[in-house]
């Protein structure tokens, strides 16, 4: 398996791990949970920043760049630790502003903030009395951390404190990263765990009130879940209403923690029960990265707001400080882009509950407030504007009240109706032919009732057509997923033989219908899938093409449909070619109707 696939794969797995449900703290009734959680859940966006001596670095290396994470590079270069130390001596960001930050994340709309106060690296951002690795140490001098949290509290801004459980500089920390060749016979991590203690009680007793610790580098594996309970019983005894992450162990329900935390990811499917916050790049690192330009729009940012919020969950933009301390400029256009489009739409996202459906629509996502009297307003999020005007409410069966978009300073009322298509119940709106925003255009839909919505079940066009799209497809297993990342759109990580994905149909007219497979393959990959459906199993052979995203299309096969009505296209991996790690990339399944066509036994 090529080292970067392992890569790739190992942080899927862990960021499946962050989304599992985490146990409630001790003795805390559901109740008393959900008024300390309420202000978490209400705030839905949040600023995280990675600042460290990686942001000295760059992302380079002895003068060369270095693939990768930009907070990762004492690890991914295996620097000798006192080489990488002297990157302390040039830490200065003389032009780090606390105060400017503050004033950025509320102009963005957001809600609070996280801050890396150590990260792997072992560098304190804070006078730390228990460590000479620190902010204090460097030319600066300056405790940023207490610049944060007089700026934060002085703009009533909750603030958050990240803390890393890896710490590659300590000596008594083990297991030592890749290059790090210090003997460990004389390692204690008990030692290691009173460190932590220590600078915790620091960051949780000198700094006024802070509302968030995130924790980070759960996947150590020295660090065991009873450990991460009593760090987390340790924090909760210093500020007892705070609200603490779950990568305080290796998942399971022992493990400690309020909420999960999907890492560059948002789930597909929404969860009933768990609280869960994605955190995101505003381009593609970590930290401060001078080669890094890949830069998120802010339309791209404002549908991730927005999908975070259908389904229940926060969502943490992070910015990364340059090394003088500034915040790069298209970091700062972005977020005041988004911040406009809030200042209009904000009352879909702030204290929304998720909407009725698990997954996207094609057009967008929902969210929804309960407004009493048996009126429930549902946010439609619109990201890809009908060309006709008209918009589909699809699957749902309650009373349409009043519809107006949020953008439309005089609320004037839209035309609205209930309508129904082959059995199924679907509201229309008339919403006119021009979107009001570039980024989300939100109509707010007043319904009778609680939403209550009916299973989707995927309808031929009026060609007969089904198109079977790798977003609607049910996932069976637990490491093949949808890559909504933008161009992609597919079903991947399919490295498990035994697992499966799903389509639920309808058939409206039995007969005859070619299928075709729309996917990509890197080199070195493929194996062999099959298509059920009716009783039928096509089998073929997935085939390289120029990458994952580098799609083809191939002709799977024929199969004849007796019956009319709901059924299941189910395709699976029935093998992986030897030496591979997956069996392909999916977009989607296409049935042909080849109606005046019959089976050989009926001609």
């Amino acid at each position: 398996m090529r080292r970067v696939e392992v890569f790739i794969l190992a942080m899927v797995l862990i960021a499946g791990v962050f989304l599992q449900t985490t146990r409630v703290r001790g003795g805390e009734t559901t109740a008393e949970q959900d008024q300390r959680m309420e202000w978490w859940r209400e705030a839905r966006f949040g600023m995280f920043i990675h600042f460290g001596l990686y942001s000295v670095a760059a992302g380079h290396w002895e003068g060369k760049p270095v693939k990768g994470l930009s907070s990762w590079n004492l690890y991914t270069t295996k620097a000798p630790l006192e080489k990488y130390v002297l990157l302390k001596d040039q830490f200065n960001p003389t032009e780090f502003d606390a105060e400017q930050i503050v004033q950025l994340a509320k102009a963005a709309g957001m809600k609070y903030i996280v801050i890396t106060t150590r990260h792997h690296e072992g560098f304190s951002l804070f006078d730390t009395k228990h460590s000479d690795f620190d902010v204090m140490a460097s030319p600066l001098k300056r405790n940023l951390m207490k610049e944060m949290a007089d700026a934060c509290h002085k703009h009533k801004m909750p603030l958050g404190w990240y803390y890393s459980i890896l710490d590659w500089h300590h000596p008594d920390y083990t297991p030592r990263r890749p290059g790090d060749n210090r003997p460990t016979d004389k390692a204690d991590y008990g030692r290691y765990m009173q460190f932590m203690k220590n600078q915790l009680r620091e960051l949780l007793t000198n700094y006024g009130k802070i509302k968030i610790l995130w924790f980070d580098g759960s996947w150590d594996p020295t660090f065991t879940n009873k450990m991460g309970q009593e760090i987390y019983d340790y924090v909760s005894s210093l500020q007892p209403g705070i609200v603490i992450n779950n990568r305080l162990g290796h998942g399971g329900d022992d493990e400690a923690g309020d909420f999960g935390t999907p890492e560059q990811d948002i789930p597909v499917v929404r969860s009933n029960d768990k609280d869960w916050e994605t955190c995101m790049t505003i381009n593609d690192t970590w930290g401060f990265k001078s080669q890094d330009h890949n830069w998120k729009s802010a339309t791209t940012m404002v549908q991730m707001l927005a999908d975070c919020a259908s389904k229940g969950g926060n969502f943490l933009l992070n910015i990364g400080p340059a090394p003088d301390g500034t915040i790069p400029e298209p970091s700062v256009v972005r977020l005041q882009k988004v911040g406009r489009w809030l200042a209009v739409n904000g009352q879909s996202i702030y204290g929304t509950k998720p909407g009725p459906y698990r997954k996207r629509l094609p057009w967008g996502c929902v969210t929804r407030k309960d407004l009493g009297d048996n009126r429930v307003r549902l946010y439609l999020h619109i990201f890809d504007w009908p060309k006709d005007g008209q918009l589909v409410v699809p699957r749902i069966v309650n009373t349409p009240l009043a519809a107006h978009l949020l953008a439309d300073p005089s609320q004037k009322l839209l035309s609205v109706r209930q309508e129904e298509d082959q059995g199924d119940k679907f509201i229309r709106i008339d919403v006119g032919p021009k979107a009001p925003s570039d980024h989300d255009s939100v109509v707010a839909l007043d319904i009778q009732g609680p939403p209550q919505v009916t299973p989707l079940r995927i309808k031929p066009a009026a060609d007969g057509t089904l198109e079977l799209l790798a977003r609607d497809a049910q996932l069976n297993g637990q490491v093949v997923r949808y890559d909504s990342q933008p161009g992609r759109d597919s079903i991947g990580c399919w490295t498990q033989v035994k697992e499966w994905v799903s389509w639920p149909v309808k058939i409206i007219q039995p007969g005859k219908y070619e299928v075709e497979i729309t996917y990509g393959c890197a080199p070195g990959n493929g194996g062999a899938y099959s298509v059920d459906l009716a009783g039928e199993k096509l089998r073929a052979k997935a085939r390289e093409t120029g990458g994952w995203f580098d799609c083809t299309t191939d002709i799977v096969g024929t199969v004849y449909v007796k019956n009319s009505g709901d059924q299941s296209v189910d395709l699976r991996c029935l093998e992986i070619q030897k030496g591979g790690v997956a069996v392909f990339d999916v977009r989607k399944i296409v049935l042909r109707p080849l109606l005046d066509e019959k089976p050989k036994s009926e001609n």
